[in-house]
């Protein structure tokens, strides 16, 4: 836009600004940066123009356009922070309705009150590009009551015709104020009672999801099944949601007390996830987008509220995943996604991102609830039948995990690690048993547990390790070790006189040497507290043998 359309809008001529807006809104549909309103200062006097636009009454058929304007020259970074001013964030929320919620009866509230779905939503988007962009357009934000309006606001969506619309934006926005603002974050949760009237959005939503069986069998569910089906927008919302859940209970994640206003929230939430996590949608895309969201609430979910996550089934129901009378269809979606995250795992770069979340709800579910670990177990870690390929080899769930006990990630490292100890119920013999010494020795030496043994952790007395007869056949020839049968190897001293095995043998032991003396290797023996104790030299093994494991 050129100097002398500036001038026109400034002129506030209705004929030449609708022109030249609705000619700048077609040419920069796509445009991100707007480099040349830099020069004599454009860019403020294009931003002063369209605000002194939409305060004028008499142009109210150009408001809309000209927040669509604003909407896109928001997307620009560059100078926004020195531009954007009090006033101006003041005039957007307006113009997105927020300040009409506030001081509303739930009882008496008026129809005045519900905005202009165009200029509400284009005002919206313009909010979250600057809060998005600029430091400064957050502090202004954190000054005004935008954030009681928005909380304000999830009271009365039913009122609204085009709720949908401007509900995504309004979590958008929340989203992005609870993300980069404590403050704001802090107010809404404890203020405000954000979670409840979050947790009441979501029970809202999935009220009004259809139930369609038909709709439900397509996308994955069972035909006749009574699972709620989510449409794209409802999911949509409901996504962000969880983002600003995520938000506002991120840091509770490293403390499982909470108060009894926290424990009713939760007690809330838990029932609202369990249905969510067995939502049917309409392409496995979404639905992962919505297992990952849930996943990122549960994170920091206290252990507690875990059992939560498998009700009882009533009588006439049939869920398709049981255990111990438990409805496990949530616990299923989860180890469905984590097989998702596994596949799409390619390389190390992207394992914390992918996995870390998945793995501690799955840690914390299997430590919380002895249901849970139960039901991980037998779908984790099934009774063994073929052991002639090392527990890494192969693409069952247990071979992925097994392949990532030495992944040089060591944050994923110990959570396969810890979440596979947990479903052998911390016993060493057993995790040898399903994963191989070699794979968990690390794992082993940081709990002291090399020696053999157990965790300090007491669990059921029940065994639930019944051996197949395949696995007792093979048994005497498994070395525990790599975790499989080897097959016979040739003798190769075999035809060697004593003369030449001692020489093979003095070259192995120069080798080692080397390689203790260069620093490549140091000796280390099992110490009585279980972990390994560095030697000073090879021949004090002898002094000590090593303690073996139990297999």
């Amino acid at each position: 836009m050129n100097e002398e359309e500036i001038k026109v809008l400034s002129s506030g001529d209705k004929s030449g600004v609708l022109q030249i807006l609705e000619k700048f809104l077609k040419d920069n549909e796509n445009v991100f940066t707007f480099p040349n309103l830099s020069m004599n200062n454009n860019r403020v006097s294009l931003w002063a123009a369209l605000f002194q636009l939409i305060q004028e009454p008499s142009l109210e058929s150009v408001h809309a356009m000209c927040l669509s304007a604003l909407r896109i020259l928001s997307r620009d970074k560059l100078e926004v922070d020195a531009i954007v001013c009090e006033k101006w964030i003041i005039i957007l929320i307006d113009k997105a309705g927020l300040f009409n919620f506030l001081n509303i009866d739930d009882e008496t509230r008026p129809v005045e009150i519900i905005p202009q779905k165009e200029e509400a939503i284009e005002a919206l988007k313009c909010l979250c590009n600057l809060a998005l962009n600029s430091e400064v357009s957050r502090a202004l934000c954190a000054h005004t009551a935008i954030a009681q309006g928005l909380v304000a606001r999830l009271r009365s969506y039913k009122d609204i015709p085009y709720k949908d619309d401007i509900m995504l934006f309004d979590m958008k926005l929340l989203f992005i104020l609870t993300a980069l603002r404590q403050d704001i974050s802090a107010k809404i949760k404890s203020e405000l009672h954000g979670m409840d009237y979050l947790i009441s959005c979501l029970n809202e939503i999935i009220t009004e999801a259809s139930v369609d069986p038909d709709v439900a069998g397509a996308c994955g569910g069972v035909t006749g099944d009574s699972h709620c089906f989510l449409q794209d927008n409802q999911q949509a919302i409901i996504c962000e949601i969880l983002k600003i859940q995520f938000n506002l209970t991120l840091q509770n994640s490293l403390d499982d007390q909470v108060d009894e206003e926290e424990e009713a929230i939760y007690l809330r939430l838990m029932p609202v996830l369990t249905t969510l996590l067995s939502a049917h949608v309409s392409t496995e895309q979404k639905l992962h987008e919505l297992r990952n969201n849930i996943v990122n609430v549960l994170v920091s979910v206290p252990s507690k509220f875990y059992p939560y996550l498998t009700p009882d089934f009533n009588e006439g129901e049939k869920p398709q995943y049981v255990y111990d009378t438990k409805n496990m269809e949530s616990i299923q979606s989860l180890i469905q996604f984590l097989l998702h995250r596994l596949t799409i795992t390619t390389n190390t770069s992207n394992q914390n991102e992918y996995l870390c979340p998945i793995l501690t709800v799955l840690n914390k579910s299997a430590r919380s609830c002895r249901a849970h670990r139960k039901y991980l177990r037998q779908e984790v870690l099934p009774p063994l039948r073929d052991v002639s390929r090392p527990p890494e080899k192969g693409s069952t769930l247990r071979n992925q995990l097994c392949r990532l006990l030495t992944t040089p990630i060591t944050a994923i490292r110990d959570l396969v690690a810890e979440f596979l100890f947990i479903l052998c119920k911390e016993k060493v013999g057993r995790m040898v048993k399903y994963t191989g010494f070699g794979n968990a020795a690390g794992h082993l030496a940081q709990k002291g547990l090399l020696s053999g043994g157990r965790g300090p952790v007491v669990y059921s007395s029940s065994s639930e390790d019944s051996d197949t007869e395949e696995y007792l056949e093979a048994q005497p020839h498994i070395d525990p070790v790599v975790g499989c049968t080897r097959p016979p190897r040739v003798n190769p001293f075999e035809g060697m006189t004593e003369e030449q095995k001692e020489y093979e043998a003095m070259k192995l032991v120069n080798l080692f040497d080397k390689m203790v003396s260069t620093g490549v290797v140091k000796p280390a023996r099992v110490g009585p507290d279980g972990r390994p104790q560095p030697l000073d030299h090879v021949l004090e093994m002898r002094e000590h043998p090593p303690n073996r494991p139990q297999s």
